[in-house]
């Protein structure tokens, strides 16, 4: 009874023994599952399922050894192929037998069309435990183009989320990509900042040292300077005791002027020595290059390492003013006189000469040495580059003040051999 309850495809169930005996009956009446017994006959228990019928026939497991009972069945057909949508989906199902007569058609009355796609898929009637059929095969068919518009949607999302998948995979590893990149970026970025803070600590360094280094030079030659005037104040101060002994008060008197002069030359230098430690603090004024000019010749002419040195001073006619700081400037015609004498360690020719050029004030230091080269003149200003193994700050700092006094500062090479630097500063009108 449970059993054609759960089998609606089954319409009777005989259960006969090794003999061929019926055993158990049962069937359905009015559609619903009964069991025949002998007490209320009907004339249907003893009987064989209906011939014409499709049968499906198995052996109970407990008796197949030893050939024991069997299972009986009659089934309708057409219940076996699902009715409920077909029609909807456009699907065709067919039952066929062992010699292909079509024993059920789902849905009932529709025969395939002609001239028209379709998919088709069939598959034999098996179940286990059961025996073969016939055998029996079902047959479904559909047009394609509503299987494909069936699966269609399901497709779309599939490739849009396959998409969407690759998009997501893309962003990702293009974001990683940036994110290293980022990474090292900023780990150049530091190594960068940390390697520029390192080489300013050591441009202060030098350039302290280098000032330095400049300082001691000029204290050299001013200590050299200072001593001729003493000299000088000692003679004239021993000719006005002695004509102080013979009375001569009037002689005496213009002695002592004459030393009172070289006092105030010493203490010129001296005052000049102290703006050094400091020069940017010193005061601005109204300077005379031709006079930064002269003093600087006259001081390095003066020391005995140059002595073989030729110099030669071509300054313009009248006074050339310009507005800065005397001491800076003296620091620059210093540097670039020194600079074209020590090219020349064996002696040769220096000439410092000035000139007016409309509106620019133009002192110009010219040596006989090797000169220089060509491709080492756009970085002759730079800090630290030096063609004679120095610190290479000297004319960097000398192109550091020409600019902050609006000038400019440049080297060319000088006809018949040597060098040339170009000082040009603005020009102030004598007033």
């Amino acid at each position: 009874m449970l059993f054609l309850r759960g089998h609606p495809e089954v319409l009777r169930v005989v259960v006969r023994s090794a003999r061929g005996e019926p055993l158990l009956h049962t069937g359905r009446r009015g559609g619903v599952p009964v069991l025949w017994v002998s007490s209320r006959p009907t004339g249907l228990e003893g009987a064989a399922v209906v011939p014409g019928r499709p049968r499906l026939t198995t052996t109970l497991a407990s008796g197949a050894a030893a050939g024991g009972p069997t299972v009986e069945t009659e089934v309708e057909p057409a219940s076996l192929l699902a009715s409920e949508g077909d029609a909807a989906a456009g699907r065709l199902c067919r039952l066929r037998d062992a010699a292909g007569t079509v024993l059920a058609r789902r849905p009932a009355g529709r025969h395939a069309g002609s001239g028209e796609k379709t998919l088709s898929a069939e598959a034999p009637v098996a179940s286990e435990g059961w025996l073969p059929p016939g055998p029996w095969r079902i047959e479904c068919e559909q047009p394609e183009a509503l299987a494909v518009g069936r699966v269609e949607p399901v497709t779309a999302r599939y490739r849009t989320t396959l998409t969407l998948n690759l998009a997501a995979l893309a962003l990702a590893a293009l974001l990683g990509v940036l994110a290293v990149q980022q990474a090292r970026r900023r780990e150049r970025l530091e190594a960068q900042a940390r390697e520029e803070a390192r080489v300013r600590a050591l441009e202060r360094q030098l350039f302290h040292a280098e000032r330095l280094a400049t300082v001691g030079r000029l204290a050299a030659g001013i200590a050299h300077e200072i001593n001729n005037p003493l000299e000088g104040m000692s003679n004239w101060l021993g000719l006005a005791r002695s004509e102080l002994q013979r009375g001569q008060l009037d002689a005496a008197a213009e002695h002592l002027g004459r030393a009172r002069e070289g006092l105030d030359r010493a203490a010129g230098i001296v005052h000049q020595v102290l703006a050094q430690s400091d020069p940017a603090h010193a005061p601005w004024m109204t300077v005379d290059l031709n006079q930064v000019l002269r003093e600087s010749e006259q001081f390095l002419q003066s020391r005995k390492e140059f002595a073989d040195v030729a110099f030669g001073l071509q300054l313009a006619g009248g006074p050339l003013f310009v507005r800065g700081n005397p001491v800076m400037l003296g620091q620059v015609a210093v540097n670039l006189i020194l600079n074209a004498c020590e090219a020349q360690p064996r002696g040769g020719e220096v000439c410092v000469s000035s000139r007016r050029a409309g509106p620019h004030a133009v002192a110009e230091i010219a040596d006989r040495g090797h000169g220089v080269e060509e491709t080492d003149r756009e970085r002759i200003f730079e800090p630290f580059f030096s063609t004679k193994g120095s610190t290479g700050l000297g004319l960097a700092i000398c192109h550091s003040i020409v600019r902050q006094h609006q000038g400019e500062l440049t080297v060319s090479a000088r006809d018949g051999g040597g060098a040339l630097f170009r000082m040009t500063l603005p020009v102030l009108e004598a007033s």
